[in-house]
């Protein structure tokens, strides 16, 4: 009887573990696509004995797992760090689940196999092996799939050598790429790991060996070669360099320039790839961060007299640290950059819905935007915004209206999807591309109300049917270029270093004026006078920040503001009150301000704006222009 006790008892612990084992690898399912409801359709073809426990034991990791974590987000990356915090806990491990840089470390540590393909074969495999003292066997299963997502279309030159001289679309090579992808942001995880956490990793040592001089890097000459041994070498000397240490500073600021200079040579034999480090450090803890990016594009503006390069980029790497940036540029990073994929969310999640007729233009925190004056600036911003859109539309404007409508609607159902499926806790992301999975709706399949999901499905082919991805990659190149004079006027800013900015009289007696905050200032105020036909967008899109507290004290915030009172003053529709009192912004004050801008034209909302660049910095604004005129971006776009 003992014997039989023990092997009962081995029996339900190999049943658990195979649960174990199954929950695991739907969660490296999860996190490969960046969205809970892969892990959960992963458990779908197992055993029914098995599918209840498993799905049960997957729900109750994921919502410890959400409840550990502060300031969580909604997009993949959040849910991807979700996911590796309840894997790591699953496996009885231990982790700070707000060191998101260490939990990608020790999830890419964890022991995850496939299960067992059957449950009658698992069983017979278990008997055998409490018979046999332990045998283990394990079956060869795929790696987990990832989600394929319908990105909306833009069209683009054939690849050239010539690309980063000339403008277009630079060349590829799929093992540079993969490098990039896969293997430096393994070796950036593990030398975090090293760095930050006890005990050594042996993987990285290896890897560091192994990505010293990569078949797909040296193919490209020597001059590339010796600046990504060097970048590697540098990240392997930072990883030792204690954070208050004297020369820790300028260790870091070495490792960045070792990473721009890989940039620089992938770009001189025409290869469009793009690194970007950065490195954040606290009094004992410090991080580098090494982002890696397809070049997708080239372009070109005219600022100041002179040409100067701007890149659009796509991520390639799977780091769980993400921009919220449309744009950047610094002086670390060399030439201005879009961010693509960024932009695309936002011509999805807020451009292109916007074009409904009477929608409101998103201003504010909730608390704000139920007021009515908030109601109102919102309205008379949405007015504003989607008549400069709907002009250069032209004949596609009223399919971009439906498109609109249908976006807007979809957004509803996922809204009133998300809070039911969140009162179960089950975790539904924000969908911010133009078509969602494929599989999305197979995946919901009796956790949202079937009607609901059938039209959803009518609405994907309403969207394909009125041709939603060429409008969107419209909608997508006026922003784009809107954002790329934004990123140009940095770029001159740091060549010419403008005077400071005496935003004080604009705002009130609290409206000092940090660095950051005047380079903004600078950035936006060009943006708006130098764009030819949505200078109300780039408007709006700025005092957006001074409207919502939940951004009060960033750069935006008081760029949003200045520029307001600034524009406001020429004008002639701005009165003596300042708009920042006892360092909190006076939104009523503000709000009667915007909604008069609103009503401007846009030649007036232009000169307005330069006038207030020369005030604020006591020079002429540089002239910005950049690409073909809009019907010629319009035909390429047909």
């Amino acid at each position: 009887m003992p014997q039989i006790a023990d092997c009962a008892r081995g029996g339900f612990e190999v049943v658990w573990d195979v649960i174990r084992r199954h929950v695991l690898w739907a969660l490296a399912a999860g996190v490969a696509a960046g969205d809970d409801a892969v892990a959960r359709a992963a458990l779908h073809p197992i055993d029914r004995v098995l599918r209840w426990p498993a799905r049960r034991r997957l729900e109750r990791v994921l919502a410890d797992a959400a409840r550990s974590i502060t300031d969580l987000g909604r997009d993949p990356e959040e849910r991807r760090h979700v996911q590796r915090v309840a894997a790591i806990r699953l496996v009885g491990w231990r982790c700070d689940p707000q060191d998101r840089l260490r939990v990608a470390a020790a999830y890419a540590a964890l022991p995850i196999s496939p299960p067992p393909r059957r449950w009658i074969a698992t069983l017979a495999v278990a008997v055998i092996a409490l018979v046999a003292a332990g045998a283990t066997v394990r079956a060869a299963w795929p790696r987990p799939p990832h989600v394929v997502i319908r990105h909306h279309a833009r069209p683009l030159p054939p690849p050239a050598a010539g690309a980063f001289r000339d403008g277009g679309q630079p060349l590829t090579d799929p093992a540079v790429a993969d490098v990039l992808a896969r293997e430096l942001t393994g070796l950036v995880i593990e030398t975090d790991a090293d760095r930050n956490t006890s005990g050594a990793v042996p993987d990285r040592l290896a890897r560091t060996a192994a990505l010293m001089e990569p078949a797909a890097i040296t193919a490209h000459g020597p001059a590339l070669a010796t600046a990504w041994r060097d970048m590697v070498t540098m990240l392997d000397r930072w990883r030792r360099m204690p954070a208050g240490d004297r020369i820790f500073d300028q260790m870091s600021q070495a490792l960045i320039a070792a990473v721009r200079r890989v940039s620089e040579q992938l770009a001189a034999v025409g290869l469009g790839y793009y690194l970007e480090a950065n490195v954040l450090s606290g009094r004992d803890v410090a991080h580098a961060i090494v982002h890696g990016y397809r070049v997708e594009e080239v372009g070109f503006v005219t600022a100041a007299g002179k040409p100067r390069r701007v890149l659009g980029l796509r991520r390639l790497d799977r780091l769980n640290v993400a921009h919220r940036l449309l744009g950047m540029e610094s002086e670390q990073l060399g030439d201005p950059v879009l961010l693509l994929d960024q932009i695309d969310a936002e011509v999805v999640s807020r451009t292109l819905p916007g074009l409904a007729p009477g929608l409101p233009y998103p201003l504010g925190d909730p608390a704000w935007a139920a007021l009515a004056e908030a109601r109102q600036v919102a309205a008379a911003a949405g007015e504003a915004v989607r008549g400069e859109l709907v002009r250069q539309l032209d004949d596609d404007a009223g399919d971009a209206a439906v498109i609109a409508a249908l976006l807007a609607e979809r957004a509803a159902i996922f809204d009133r999807w998300r809070r039911e499926l969140a009162r179960r806790d089950v975790a539904f992301t924000e969908v911010d591309t133009l078509f969602v999975a494929g599989d999305l709706l197979a995946r919901l399949d009796r956790l949202v109300p079937s009607a609901e999901r059938t039209r959803v499905s009518e609405i994907e082919h309403e969207l394909a049917r009125h041709d939603a991805s060429r409008i969107a990659a419209f909608i997508h190149e006026l922003v784009a270029d809107s954002v790329r004079r934004h990123e140009a006027q940095h770029g001159v800013d740091h060549e010419r270093a403008p005077a400071p900015a005496a935003a004080g009289d604009a705002a009130g007696p609290d409206g000092a004026c940090p660095e950051l905050a005047r380079s903004e200032l600078s950035a936006y105020l060009s943006q708006i006078a130098n764009d030819p036909v949505t200078p109300q967008f780039a408007y709006w899109h700025v005092v957006a920040f001074a409207f919502d507290r939940r951004t009060w004290g960033n750069a935006e915030s008081y760029a949003g503001v200045w520029i307001t009172a600034g524009i406001a003053r020429h004008l002639g529709l701005a009165a003596a009150d300042p708009l920042i009192r006892n360092r909190e912004i006076d939104r009523h004050r503000l709000a009667v301000l915007a909604r008069a801008i609103a009503g401007q034209p846009e030649a007036a909302l232009r000169a307005a704006a330069r006038a207030t660049w020369q005030d604020q910095f006591g020079a002429p604004l540089a002239t910005i222009v950049d690409r073909p005129p809009r019907d010629q971006v319009q035909n390429a776009q047909r």
